[in-house]
């Protein structure tokens, strides 16, 4: 099954990429019907694939209608915190709910735990959540706390699970709690350890990325905000090809 488990309301309103996660088994089929989907939706004309990122199936679809905007939709097999996987796709599926637009999504308290984990945490444990981020975590944990709890106990690694609860509880109460905080950070710094293989290919990522090692589709996204290059479409979709993408006309 495919949830989208962050930012669908930004997406919706086409400030972002939808994230979406699956398990990797049903990643052909679900790709296959997104293509289906964006041809007969979207308008699409063409669809760009990429699987050069670790984890992930990311899908660019082109609309000749809104250039040089691209649309990215991502499906992740194996979510990651630094070096650590956690939320794996099917442990997220039973915290999922309907949105009003019939997709399914992580329900709000989960929802809210995995943003403070992905921007509350860090080494230090200072307050790190602000702007949007921190509405979306306080109003997600006072809709559905018990979704919270939920995911605390299912989602992360063992070792950042009590912490990241009782943190949880006092973003609750309006506070927070820089040692919890570290304590959960360490929690996944620990799960990376139990888990070389994966901690490797992070790394590997990471590398290349820092040394400018990326695919054509990657760096678009990355640096350029998925805008189509002066050159246009034909360009972009022969510079694909040719980095090794498959290109698909619709």
């Amino acid at each position: 099954g495919l949830l989208v488990w962050k930012h669908l309301e930004r997406a919706l309103q086409g400030q972002g990429d939808v994230d979406a996660a699956a398990p990797v088994a049903d990643v052909a089929a679900l790709r296959g019907d997104a293509t289906s989907i964006a041809a007969r939706t979207l308008a699409a004309s063409h669809v760009i694939l990429c699987d050069h990122i670790a984890d992930k199936s990311l899908h660019f679809f082109v609309q000749p209608d809104r250039l040089p905007q691209l649309f990215e939709f991502d499906i992740c097999t194996q979510p990651s915190r630094g070096l650590a996987p956690w939320a794996r796709p099917d442990l997220m599926l039973p915290l999922a709910t309907m949105s009003a637009e019939g997709i399914r999504r992580l329900r709000p308290g989960a929802e809210a735990v995995v943003s403070l984990v992905y921007h509350g945490l860090s080494p230090s444990g200072a307050p790190r959540l602000t702007g949007s981020v921190r509405t979306l975590v306080e109003v997600g944990l006072a809709e559905d706390r018990a979704g919270a709890h939920e995911a605390c106990a299912s989602l992360p690694p063992r070792a950042a699970r009590r912490p990241l609860a009782a943190l949880v509880e006092t973003v609750s109460c309006g506070g927070w709690d820089r040692r919890l905080a570290r304590r959960a950070y360490v929690g996944f710094a620990l799960a990376a350890c139990a888990h070389p293989r994966f901690a490797v290919r992070r790394l590997g990522l990471r590398a290349g990325l820092a040394t400018g090692r990326e695919c054509v589709m990657s760096r678009l996204a990355r640096r350029e905000g998925r805008r189509v290059p002066p050159s246009g479409v034909d360009a972009l979709l022969r510079a694909a090809r040719a980095d090794g993408h498959v290109v698909i006309a619709l």
